[in-house]
């Protein structure tokens, strides 16, 4: 990756901030991506996200 290679898959934004330390888990046949986010709304403390993700030219994108 420090050579131009890999693909961003999550970034936070003006809701979340600092997203990241993700795992994947995969229940009844959907993958989803596990990590901690920091909540904007609520004084950024950090929060347990979960969100179902697809694979798309064998790259994670998450919605």
């Amino acid at each position: 990756m420090t050579d131009g290679g890999g693909t961003l898959v999550l970034e936070g934004d003006t809701n979340w901030y600092g997203v990241g330390h993700n795992a994947v888990c995969h229940f009844s046949g959907t993958d989803y991506l596990v990590y901690h986010g920091y909540d904007a709304a609520d004084k950024g403390i950090s929060k347990l996200l979960i969100k179902p993700f697809t694979w798309v030219n064998g790259w994670p994108s998450v919605k």
